[in-house]
């Protein structure tokens, strides 16, 4: 696989970058431009790397250490080359970015990555090979609190360049929080999976309210999951093409196999979900399944899980990723019970 590691923006700042990449191409002769969803800052570029390799840089984010920064963008630049520039949109100098690439290369380095040698200066690149008569120019500056870093695979699917996340890390903008049981949850699945259903007719085999807010009266923060269930990978292609018209952007696995990620990319209604499709043999699923549908039927296991979660809300903050470290010994006790599945 042919890999870097790279920030990923949200919506807001994916929308301003998309403007300056649309006012570059009008005032350019020709250049190819990023496309929408490829637009992202670079920490490190890998290269090809084999299963071996990937496993070792997914062992290095994990020692990584990074709190929440914000970075300012406020220029359009480029580098130029023979046969036409590459055009970027510039940062601001941010001490914590700049410490958190240093750390990644300094820790690939060690683990025997031959990294390039160049300086590195954070920039999202606009276009490539872009011949233009303008000149490099500054902006109203726009900024974005960057919470998580993302493991990207490079690949062309039917001749397009794509970019997709196999491992992330990370941490939320705000607070954990763990509520009480809301019916109003079931009642929120029930409106998205309708407007899932009337967009993918016959590709979606199911659609499954999954996670803690499917179970009745157990504690979970307040965000529906969801699982697409498709009959075979096959159909993939349709089904990302139906659900980008529907407002949702593959983002990858997030390096987990069977289960593809969906984020929103306009404003919805809805309440806030996390949406992935899976085959109807995913691994994952099942285990999504299997776990609802044991606390349904065990009470005393459904609130000691709301209680262990209530807890590790409350000792780790915003740190996403220790929170689900933290439950994975009960899941993993929960599954292995085969007696009681």
């Amino acid at each position: 696989m042919r890999l870097f590691i790279a920030v990923n923006f949200n919506n807001e700042t994916r929308s301003r970058l998309l403007a300056l990449r649309d006012e570059l191409r009008g005032k350019s002769q020709r250049g190819n431009f990023s496309a929408p969803e490829n637009l992202h800052l670079t920490l490190a570029f890998l290269g090809e790397c084999d299963d071996k390799q990937t496993a070792a840089v997914k062992s290095v984010l994990d020692t990584v250490s990074f709190e929440l920064f914000n970075i300012t963008i406020d220029c359009v630049g480029r580098f130029k080359r023979d046969g036409g520039d590459i055009w970027w949109a510039g940062l601001h100098g941010s001490k914590p970015l700049l410490d958190l690439q240093r750390e990644l290369t300094d820790k690939l380095n060690v683990a025997g990555f031959a990294l390039e040698k160049r300086e590195y200066k954070p920039h999202i690149t606009l276009g490539r090979e872009v011949v233009t008569d303008i000149k490099p120019w500054v902006i109203e500056p726009f900024n974005e609190t960057i919470g998580t870093i993302d493991l990207m695979k490079s690949e062309r699917i039917n001749g397009k360049l794509t970019y997709t996340s196999i491992y992330r890390r990370g941490k939320w903008l705000s607070p954990i929080v763990v509520e009480p049981y809301n019916p109003q949850w079931a009642r929120e699945f029930e409106r998205i999976r309708e407007y899932l259903a009337s967009n993918l007719g016959y590709l979606a085999v199911a659609i499954h309210h999954v996670g803690s807010t499917s179970v009745t009266g157990l504690a979970a923060k307040p965000i529906i999951d969801i699982d697409i269930e498709i009959a075979l990978y096959e159909v993939f292609p349709q089904v990302c093409e139906k659900l980008a018209v529907a407002g949702w952007r593959h983002d990858g696995d997030y390096g987990i196999a069977e289960r593809e990620a969906f984020n929103p990319i306009k404003q919805f209604d809805f309440m806030r979900h996390h949406l992935y499709v899976c085959p109807s043999d995913s691994a994952e699923m099942i285990r999504h399944l299997k776990f609802r549908n044991y606390l349904r039927g065990d009470k005393a296991a459904a609130d000691e899980y709301g209680k262990l979660k209530q807890q590790l809300a409350v000792k780790h903050g915003n740190d996403i990723d220790a929170y689900i470290d933290g439950k994975s010994e009960f899941i993993k006790r929960i599954i292995e019970n085969k007696k009681k599945l």
